[in-house]
């Protein structure tokens, strides 16, 4: 029984520990608190409630329990984060037990996916050592690519005019080939989009190839570089080039590159603990993969100003998720392939035994816009410092530090900039929490007679479930009959019949029972205060029960049963009718 598997894992883990394997969290109160892993953000709206095992982010509004925040970050399905849960708790499970339908249709499709990835690597690899496609293997000389690191790398060619699609067509349903987004269909005809390009397979960390990169090998047309499209298996945002083989490196730190050719060049030269970012931005799901191996970074992107910019904001999110970051500036070369070349690994293994911290390179290269010797000038600067470094910096220790930096940078007496700053950070949070109120009031407002009731449900069945298990009263004061709404109605039976059959059904558990991603988001932003006592909730219960939205709800109901001339459903929400109301009158 898939439940109490459930119950294992979720009375196993703790929600703190596995949040933050991905996410640095600041106790605050009796809960913890981080930016939200979900939406950027730059003030702290995602919180974990240790006594609930469960989280919510007040900005974006997603919630739920362990397995919904693994499920979320890895982009897994329910079974496999259980899965990974299971096996973190070192609780031995048999899955093969049935899963969901929609587990299992999901499940299904990804096999397919990987399968057939697999089948394309092997085909592209088989290309490049073939004597028509001599202009791939010297494109691969020509770069300085070694005959063992191509084959370490799994590179491959994919030519023209090939019959790649065909082969695949005997083997997988066309839903799945179109799924994969290796081809593009032009005039009636499919075609691979990587065709003419030298192949570079990714890999996830289970060594599964789950998506391609490619290059022309000629540099006759743009753009030099492809990637898969993002799907079912592949999302470029969460992958790291590089990283299968990585994870491995006996280095306390990972390098952080731009392109393919950065990764090769620097782990044909035994520096093994490189990655490369897929020529898109690093993003905060890369700081989470970054940070299940390791707790160091070193930023090592193109030395132009594109790359320059990109260091600024890929070390801020790197730094904002908890990691050490230091950046490496190379001079005479406009990348890490180019510089390993020239001036060899002892002299890259020099420039990273220098690397700056990342808030020094930040300030060095904020600074070097002003001329701090002209007032005016020395007043915009303090207004960016405070931005841009001090208002990111959570740590006190660090952050006095910086203070003491800019004073001496700027001549500035450190207890004025310090009082400055206090007073623009106060303005900044009231300002935002004022948004925040707004937007929180104006969904409230917004809401319709029918959403406000299905409200009224889910908060009769979140104060059931937090008393369910410590009080017989209230478990035997609430029934299916007091719930409006048909989903709630049944989410309360799959509680109550796993209550009545004797397991402790927490509010972590009850979480695993919604589909429906608002509904999720009400569970997780209800609050317990002012229902702490046994007494409090019966009241609150009685409340909730006898809403007048509720009322209105139900007489819609019975004036839909007429017209349809269901008497039996008339009479039966008269009756309920009737008792509110007696229920109602005696309170």
């Amino acid at each position: 029984m898939l439940e109490r598997v459930v119950e294992q894992v979720l009375n196993k883990v703790d929600i703190v520990d596995v949040v933050s394997m991905y996410v640095p969290l600041k106790k605050v109160g009796v809960n913890f608190r981080a930016l939200c892993p979900f939406h950027q953000e730059r003030t702290p709206s995602f919180y974990v409630s240790p006594s609930k095992q469960i989280f919510h982010c007040f900005g974006c509004g997603v919630g739920g329990n362990a397995i919904h925040f693994v499920m979320r970050i890895e982009n897994l399905t329910f079974t496999e984060a259980l899965k990974v849960l299971a096996e973190k708790a070192k609780i031995d499970v048999d899955f093969s037990q049935p899963q969901s339908a929609k587990d299992r249709a999901l499940a299904k499709q990804k096999e397919e996916l990987i399968s057939l990835h697999h089948d394309c690597f092997e085909y592209f690899q088989r290309q490049l050592y073939l004597r028509e496609n001599i202009d791939a293997a010297r494109y691969i000389l020509k770069r300085g690519i070694r005959k063992e690191t191509a084959k370490q790398f799994g590179l491959g060619f994919c030519p023209e005019n090939n019959n790649l699609y065909e082969l695949l067509a005997k083997k997988y349903s066309k839903e799945i080939i179109d799924k994969s987004g290796i081809f593009i269909e032009r005039n009636g005809k499919n075609y691979c989009r990587f065709e003419g390009r030298l192949i570079f397979p990714i890999f996830d960390t289970m060594n599964r190839v789950i998506g391609f990169g490619g290059r022309i090998i000629d540099d006759s047309r743009a753009p030099k570089y492809m990637n898969s499209p993002d799907t079912l298996i592949f999302s470029k945002s969460k992958v790291l080039y590089g990283l299968n083989i990585a994870k491995s490196s006996k280095e306390k730190d990972f390098v952080v590159v731009e392109g393919y050719m950065d990764v090769i060049s620097l782990h044909q030269e035994g520096i093994d603990n490189v990655v490369g970012v897929l020529g898109t931005a690093l993003t905060q799901d890369h700081s989470f993969l970054l940070r299940r191996y390791k707790n160091e970074v070193v930023l090592c992107l193109d030395s132009d100003q594109a790359g320059k910019n990109a260091t600024f904001r890929s070390g801020d999110i790197l730094y904002q998720n908890g990691l050490m970051v230091k950046v490496m500036e190379l001079e005479n070369a406009k990348d890490p392939d180019e510089y390993i070349k020239k001036f060899g690994k002892d002299a890259f293994l020099l420039k990273k035994q220098n690397a700056m911290f990342v808030i020094d390179f930040k300030i060095k290269q904020i600074s070097s816009n002003y001329d701090l010797s002209k007032s005016d000038q020395k007043i915009r600067f303090v207004r960016e410092y405070f931005e841009k470094i001090l208002m990111p910096i959570s740590n006190e220790v660090e952050r006095q530090e910086y203070i003491k930096k800019l004073s001496q940078i700027t001549q500035i007496d450190e207890d004025a900039i310090l009082k400055e700053f206090t007073k623009n950070e106060n303005i900044k949070l009231k300002r935002i929490e004022s948004i925040q109120h707004f937007k929180q009031v104006q969904q409230k407002s917004n809401l319709t007679e029918e959403e406000r009731i299905k409200k009224n449900d889910i908060d009769l069945l979140s104060i059931y479930v937090e008393w369910a298990n410590k009080s017989e009263s209230i478990r035997n004061a609430v029934t299916e009959d007091d719930f409006c709404t048909e989903d709630i109605k049944i989410l309360f039976s799959s509680i109550k019949n796993l209550i009545n059959e004797g397991m402790e059904v927490t509010y972590s558990m009850l979480l695993t029972f919604v589909d429906d991603e608002k509904v999720l988001s009400e569970l997780t932003s209800f609050s317990s205060k002012g229902f702490e006592t046994e007494e409090a909730a019966k009241r609150a219960i009685e409340e909730l029960k006898t809403n007048n939205n509720r009322m209105l709800w139900l007489r819609r109901e019975m004036l839909e049963a007429q017209k349809r001339g269901d008497n039996e459903k008339v009479l039966k929400l008269q009756m309920l009718i009737r008792k509110i109301k007696d229920g109602k009158e005696g309170i």
